[in-house]
């Protein structure tokens, strides 16, 4: 499977949000699965591991998730 040039930078910044404590899996998948994703949790922990890909669009809706997580937490604090 081809990925785009920023694939490799998406996913190493996704497992650092991931490293960063941000949210458990549970919570990261079920937002990103809440939006319209289809990759299940399994591919989501690999993908935060870097230890799997995903296809570009999930990795886009994956980002989106995050950028969203990130921006529901500054809104409580």
């Amino acid at each position: 499977m081809g990925h785009p040039e920023w694939a490799s930078a998406q996913r190493r910044f996704a497992a650092e949000w991931y490293r960063d404590g941000h949210m458990p899996l549970d919570g990261v998948w079920s937002y990103f699965y809440g939006i319209g994703g289809d990759a299940d949790e399994f591919s989501i922990d690999a993908y935060l591991h870097e230890l799997g890909e995903l296809p570009p669009s999930q990795m886009k809706l994956l980002a989106f998730a995050m950028q969203e997580i990130n921006a529901e937490r500054m809104a409580d604090s």
